[in-house]
């Protein structure tokens, strides 16, 4: 295969690579679990040092599934912090916390708990998850057919039948891996979103379990009570 057309498949690859790193952190901002790459986009503001990424204020840490930990370099980015993710993330519950066993009087530790999937934010990030991936598709799809015309004016150029077909399934297994990747992307980000929903469901049933045995705990010392006065 001429280095030409190896070219071409690699530049379109390059192309749509990009798109699949951009629904990858799209979908990232649809926040489920606690993934840090969901606060790049987030900007602190500081008297003395301007504009500032997430990275330049503070470390990041998962906590858990459902929690992240930001530990600011600095106080005085305490609150700057808090503003930053609050306007990129308003979703996010948010809680500073003094960390266990700080000398530090103003020491705090930003705790990011995410927010609860229940029916109506299940089903808007569905809708969301499908919009971002036909997006996507439709500018892969768009893409392709133009690096398929562009192959078809240079594989002319080859000598044999054999090369020509052999650049022509290079091109369509570089485009079917991509979309191979994408359709494992939205599968993915489908099955968390389900996660979290069935999470909510059972949160909610443990907590009506509770509130019952409660109802039914204070209907049965009521009766106790009713007996006692009744006997006296």
């Amino acid at each position: 295969m001429k280095i030409a057309i190896e070219s071409l498949i690699h530049e379109m690859e390059g192309q749509l690579g990009g798109y699949v790193t951009l629904l990858v952190y799209r979908y990232a901002n649809l926040c489920i679990k606690s993934q840090p790459m969901a606060l790049l986009s987030a900007i602190v503001m500081d008297e003395e040092m301007g504009e500032m990424k997430i990275e330049e204020v503070c470390a990041v840490s998962i906590t858990d599934d459902y929690h992240m930990t930001l530990i600011p370099y600095d106080p005085r980015f305490n609150f700057p912090l808090c503003k930053a993710i609050a306007e990129e993330h308003p979703e996010f519950k948010q809680e500073l916390v003094k960390p266990e066993g700080s000398d530090g009087e103003n020491e705090r530790h930003l705790i990011l708990t995410m927010p609860e999937v229940n029916k109506d934010r299940h089903d808007a990030l569905i809708d969301s998850v499908d919009v971002l991936y036909d997006g996507c598709k439709a500018k892969m799809d768009k893409t392709s057919a133009t690096y398929r015309v562009k192959l078809e004016k240079k594989i002319v150029t080859l000598p044999t039948d054999e090369e020509r077909d052999e650049a022509k399934d290079a091109l369509e297994k570089s485009i079917s891996s991509h979309l191979e990747v994408i359709d494992t992307v939205k599968a993915d980000k489908v099955k968390e979103i389900d996660e979290a929903y069935q999470r909510y469901l059972n949160d909610q049933t443990s907590k009506k379990a509770e509130a019952d045995e409660q109802a039914a705990a204070r209907g049965h010392q009521a009766g106790q009570q009713l007996r006692l006065d009744t006997e006296e």
